[in-house]
């Protein structure tokens, strides 16, 4: 299995491995260039954000996702706001009942309890345990009838070496749209896991049974593999992960309120602070009205500011 440093390494490998190996399959009818089955390790997992620019991979969708999915929502209305495409994916326009992974995993159960909470109390028992994975998939969809089936399995989360190891399964991957995005929400739940635990980082792996690239995307590929490597983002560690809450609130009035006035920001730790900072500036991008004001520069002395000069905030596919 091929090891990479970040993100971004591993993407121009795998998406020039689907151009030059992948096979034509249509299903649906929707043409598409297939590697079946693929996967890939990465070593440090906070290299987690994708800057090569023809991708013009989105950070405030990525984030706006993760906000999603850790509140525990399948409202459609709270993520479309960070991509409208969002609504093709709910079934009655409303509720996305596929790809809500978070609504599946951070909800309790009939015990009272939600899967994360599960594998919380599993690896303090049992630190060995084999057993921690999240499960994606609902039993009985239509697979047939129903717009969206969870494009991911499982997750299984391992404590070896003393570190927290992750492992995604996913049944299929769109390689230019989707799999960025998984990427960057898989390993953040991963790394909140390790917070949770009090445990150091280990790996990601990201096994996939369907890795493809849409015939509509064939062109853009060719320009990501055609970009030289940049050097890699490293995200800070997780700090006062129990901040996720406000963090949360804060930006849940950023998406609905009509003032952007974030007076409580400044409790936060600098590591939620910097990820509200790029919400803000989405906001600001985004325009009240949806009108889009490119004109409102993100601060350069931001981590992000690079990554957000060539990114493409508005206009951003969903991850699925």
């Amino acid at each position: 299995m091929e090891r990479f440093d970040s993100l971004d390494d591993a993407y121009k490998f795998l998406v020039s491995s689907v151009l030059s190996g992948g096979r034509f399959v249509a299903p649906r009818l929707d043409r598409t260039l297939e590697l079946t089955p693929f996967s890939f390790t990465l070593k440090n997992v906070r290299r987690r954000l994708i800057e090569n620019g023809a991708r013009r991979w989105s950070l405030p969708l990525a984030i706006g996702e993760f906000c999603w999915h850790v509140s525990g929502s399948d409202d459609v209305r709270f993520i479309e706001y960070y991509a409208r495409r969002w609504k093709e994916f709910a079934e009655n326009g409303s509720t996305v009942r596929g790809s809500c992974y978070g609504h599946r995993i951070f909800n309790p159960g009939a015990d009272g309890r939600s899967q994360w909470q599960r594998i919380c109390e599993l690896l303090r028992k049992d630190i060995n345990s084999r057993r921690a994975i999240l499960i994606f998939h609902e039993q009985g969809s239509d697979l047939l009838a129903e717009k969206d089936i969870p494009c991911a399995s499982t997750m299984q989360f391992l404590v070896r070496d003393s570190q927290l190891h992750a492992i995604v399964f996913m049944r299929s991957n769109d390689a230019i749209w989707g799999l960025p995005y998984d990427v960057f929400l898989f390993t953040m739940f991963q790394e909140l896991l390790a917070c949770e635990l009090n445990l150091p980082l280990g790996t990601y792996t990201h096994v996939v049974g369907s890795l493809h690239i849409y015939e509509r995307h064939f062109a853009q590929a060719e320009r990501i593999v055609s970009l030289p490597f940049s050097p890699a983002i490293e995200m800070p560690s997780m700090e006062q992960h129990t901040q996720l809450r406000d963090f949360l609130r804060l930006e849940s009035r950023l998406r609905t309120s009509a003032s952007s006035n974030l007076q409580n920001e400044m409790r936060l730790h600098s590591y939620w602070h910097e990820l509200l900072r790029v919400l803000e500036w989405f906001r600001h991008v985004k325009g009240a009205w949806g009108i889009h004001n490119f004109s409102h520069t993100f601060p350069s002395d931001s981590l992000y500011s690079s990554l957000l000069a060539h990114s493409d905030p508005i206009h951003a596919p969903p991850s699925s």
